[in-house]
């Protein structure tokens, strides 16, 4: 049985941006308890599907929830009588909410648009510089500062490049002979070792040099990062343990030193579509805030790692326009 109840789709009356917020909760839930029996036990899932800033998403959850409260459902994780998805998508006329209500094998469906409350403006205290360093066809899954040269990380080579004349010219490049085949979508992280260098893959690890020529061998096994306490899960694109991000927040992010204060400051991409984008953060008492502007990007981020020095990071963009793979480095300055 499938049952849609639906509203037209225009903006919400316009009022105060917590009225706002609270007037949709309230006829959210009015919409859902019609869909339940009376004194009923559900279990509640939201998903954002579209770039809501976590704050107001988490305050519209607990007003959800106090409404549902008050109108005699109560949540519950354990043996509910019915599970309730919320999923906040956007169409041409702007954001809308998606209630789908699961009694057995019923599933019933109450829609409702959604304009939420306006983000106070905010000033931004550092601003992202991103510095183009390298594009190719190939996936490129880290780069490091060597010298005068920069090594890049590929799923099958390490490759030596140096400046000259202004421009990075490939000159020297050996062969992964990896223990197994990387997995699809890989991942890969470079460092450097009192030796030369290090690679760590979800198949193996790697060490080499680049003086006086560049020589690489792998072995089977996952190492644990020199920078950190983590390494991969054998075979897999996955750390452990993995770092927790927030709501909001893509799959990759990196520390790096607070150009503006002590400490550090996160960088963080953020899934819009098929586009990511970058934005830095303060993370204290277990909230991130925003610090900057938001840095749009040509496609989704493939990797985002801490650089060889502790004020950069390196990122690289799978550019869907050009079908390359652009390296750049991310610095943070202080705005003025």
């Amino acid at each position: 049985m499938l049952a849609l109840f639906c509203c037209s789709a225009l903006p919400l009356a316009s009022q105060s941006a917590r009225e706002t917020q609270t007037s949709a909760a309230d006829q959210l839930a009015a919409r859902i308890s019609s869909l339940l029996p009376r004194r009923s036990t559900v279990s509640l899932e939201l998903q954002s599907l579209t770039a809501v800033p976590p704050a107001e998403w988490l305050s519209f959850r607990s007003q959800l929830q106090d409404a549902l409260r008050q109108l005699g459902v109560a949540t519950a994780t354990t043996q509910p009588d019915s599970r309730v998805h919320v999923t906040l998508s956007e169409d041409s006329h702007g954001l809308l909410l998606v209630a789908e209500v699961f009694s057995g094998e019923n599933r019933q469906v109450a829609m409702l648009p959604w304009n939420p409350p306006a983000a106070a403006p905010q000033v931004s205290s550092i601003r992202i510089i991103n510095t183009a360093l390298l594009s190719q066809s190939e996936p490129i899954l880290d780069i490091l500062m060597v010298d005068s040269g920069m090594l890049i990380l590929d799923s099958h080579q390490v490759a030596d490049y140096q400046a000259m004349e202004g421009k990075w010219r490939l000159v020297a490049a050996a062969v992964l002979s990896l223990p197994r085949p990387m997995p699809r979508d890989p991942r890969g992280r470079l460092e450097k070792t009192a030796d030369g260098f290090r690679a760590y893959l979800p198949v193996g690890t790697c060490d080499g040099t680049w003086q006086p020529g560049l020589k690489v061998q792998c072995a089977n096994g996952n190492a644990q990062w020199q920078s950190a306490p983590v390494h991969w899960l054998a075979d897999r694109n996955v750390l452990e343990p993995e770092s927790t991000g927030f709501e909001g927040w893509g799959s990759d992010s990196a520390s790096v030193a607070d150009p503006c204060g002590s400490g550090t400051v996160v960088l963080a991409s953020s899934p819009n579509n098929e586009h990511d984008s970058v934005r830095a953060y303060k993370v204290a008492n277990g909230e991130a805030s925003a610090l900057s502007g938001v840095l749009a990007l040509p496609g989704p981020v493939t990797a985002l790692w801490p650089a060889d020095s502790e004020r950069d990071a390196t990122l690289v963009v799978h550019n869907l326009q050009t079908g390359e793979y652009e390296a750049s480095r991310l610095g943070l300055a202080c705005s003025q």
